[in-house]
């Protein structure tokens, strides 16, 4: 079987690309996973389809003679991320597309979907860091299937605002930790508190939903109160926008002074420094519990997974998130209803001597099953198989 990704080569989930090499930015290839379990397939043939912006340096343009470059820019990043050319079919043409093809696509890259019909195969879409503003783009692909790390059909108030011509099949995917997360401290020689991480941001559509532009108030709440909550919880939460210089522009301002500005932001204000800058695996063998505030539009981080991977008993918030991947409160992992009486509650319960065993069984508890269903192997083979089921269902009808 053939599974074709879309310009895979600028694809940052599923491989360091060359933006990130040139620039020396950090990495978070979120899906990486998934495309190493394929390749080690033999009964899976990787395939690559480069349409015609498929520079990823330049997706925006359309000159011909930059994106004459965009084979020599798959060549060179596949051989940097240690993949042999032979592992990966390279399709120039849409036609190349087969019908029995599995073809993925992820939302976050506009240029994927620069298809001159929809592929007359079945079509799975990632919504890996989904934006709102694609959704008219996804609507003309009509995906077949959707993946992502939350049901946002259920969680995210205003999906139907957007998405509302989906009615297929909704897939929730587990995040996967990285190796290097481990259990190296022993519980007992922990910190009895909490450490809290994660990123806040600020996307401006979900204000007229839930009244702030703050995606991860959970976050931003015990980010403002942290010393406050000293007694229960160590803070080392990020905000995104506290480090970074903006260059003043105007309204008026040409269009290349704005992008100079854009482009500053981006790669020269080194926002974060400080966030990045210690051992997120010794952080959380420091304490006996973690906490990593959700995203208000139905996603938790990425961190839950991680802490409970390196033998953090996690607190998150019962919304229903941590149920849709088959964990159970006060089995896997401790619940409170999202204030910070609440989880000054929580943590103070299982601070005293006499919860210690119960602690303890819950952190040993979530990390067996974060290890055993979380890991890159097992998560990958649980989506192919997924994706092979609902294409067999597609190929009947079709």
């Amino acid at each position: 079987m053939r599974i074709v990704f879309v310009n895979l080569h600028g694809n940052e989930f599923l491989v360091k690309t060359l933006n990130k090499y040139i620039f020396k930015q950090s990495v978070a290839i979120k899906h990486k996973y998934f495309l190493d379990y394929l390749l080690s397939r033999d009964d899976v043939e990787v395939c690559s389809y480069i349409n015609k912006r498929g520079l990823s340096l330049s997706y925006t343009t359309r000159n011909a003679f930059l994106q004459s470059f965009r084979f020599l820019e798959h060549r060179i990043v596949m051989s940097k991320n240690g993949i042999p050319s032979k592992k990966v079919k390279v399709l120039k043409k849409e036609s190349d597309i087969r019908h029995d093809d599995i073809v993925v696509v992820y939302e976050f890259f506009r240029p994927q979907f620069d298809f001159s019909s929809r592929p007359g195969a079945f079509v799975a879409l990632s919504q890996l860091h989904f934006l709102v503003g694609q959704a008219r783009v996804m609507e003309k692909l009509d995906p077949d299937l959707i993946y992502n790390e939350s049901d946002l059909q259920k969680h995210f108030v205003g999906f139907n605002d957007y998405f509302s011509w989906f009615h297929k099949q909704y897939l929730v995917i587990p995040f996967v930790y990285g190796e290097r997360f481990k259990v190296v401290k022993p519980f007992s020689e922990r910190q009895n508190k909490a450490v809290s991480v994660g990123t806040i941001t600020y996307p401006e559509y979900i204000r007229k939903y839930y009244g702030t532009n703050c995606l991860q108030p959970a976050r931003k709440q015990v980010y403002d109160h942290a010393e406050e909550l000293k007694p229960w919880v160590d803070c080392f939460n990020s905000d995104y926008l506290e480090n970074i210089k903006q260059m003043a522009v105007k309204k008026s301002d040409s269009v290349i002074k704005k992008t100079i500005a854009r482009l500053h932001s981006k790669f020269f204000t080194g926002h974060q420094k400080k966030y990045y800058s210690f051992d997120m695996v010794e952080k959380f063998n420091d304490y006996k519990m973690c906490v990593v505030g959700e995203e208000i539009t139905g996603l938790p981080g990425i961190g839950f997974v991680e802490g409970m991977a390196s033998g953090c008993a996690y607190i998150g918030q019962t919304v229903g998130y941590y149920e849709d991947y088959g964990m159970k409160e006060g089995v896997h992992y401790i619940g409170y209803d999202g204030t910070l009486d609440d989880l000054k509650a929580k943590i103070s319960y299982y601070q005293q001597p006499e919860h210690q065993q119960e602690l303890e069984a819950i952190a040993k508890a979530g990390c067996e099953f974060v290890r055993s269903n979380f890991n890159g192997p097992a998560a990958a083979e649980s989506l192919l198989n997924n994706l092979q089921e609902a294409q067999r269902r597609w190929l009947a009808a079709h």
